[in-house]
């Protein structure tokens, strides 16, 4: 009868994470079009959109904070990839995107007035929205487990996000 073998050694992790510095740089520079695409854009055609004297269905202090709030995080989400924080850091980014998507939906539907007219035209957007809440919901969920895994085995996500 022969003996069992012998367990290898475990070699070096077979991840490579990328410094902090490098992270930041790359968040900041990520920052740049989602600001551009989540603030600037909305702000100015709903600035244009008033101006022509037209109401706005939504303010544009709220559509500059929610966006600010969503670039932040998504920054913070890039960041902290590496740590345990990701997971409790996704959910926060997807249930700010979902209480902005639930935000927009208790403003439908739109009631758009010609303003030197007696013609209205309504806009009901609600369901729409309502498909697209599906995908931070979903990133909720996903959120949620990864905070389960690095729980459960901290170094073992590593390998497939940063691999060697």
């Amino acid at each position: 009868m022969s003996a069992p073998a012998p367990v290898p050694p475990k070699g070096p992790p077979s991840y490579r994470i990328q410094s902090l510095g490098y992270r930041i740089l790359v968040a900041a520079l990520r920052m740049i079009p989602s600001f551009f695409v989540l603030v600037t854009l909305p702000v100015a055609a709903l600035t244009f959109v008033n101006s022509r004297g037209i109401a706005i269905p939504i303010s544009t202090f709220s559509v500059t904070a929610w966006g600010i709030a969503l670039v932040a995080l998504g920054a913070a989400r890039y960041v902290l990839r590496p740590t345990r924080a990701f997971g409790p850091v996704s959910i926060a980014a997807s249930t700010v995107g979902l209480l902005y998507l639930l935000y927009a939906i208790s403003l439908s539907p739109y009631r758009l007035t010609v303003p030197s007219g007696t013609a209205s035209i309504v806009a009901g957007y609600s369901m729409f929205l309502e498909l697209v809440i599906i995908v931070p919901a979903l990133g909720i969920a996903v959120g949620a487990l990864v905070t389960l895994e690095d729980a459960t085995a901290p170094t073992e996500r590593l390998a497939f996000d940063f691999p060697a």
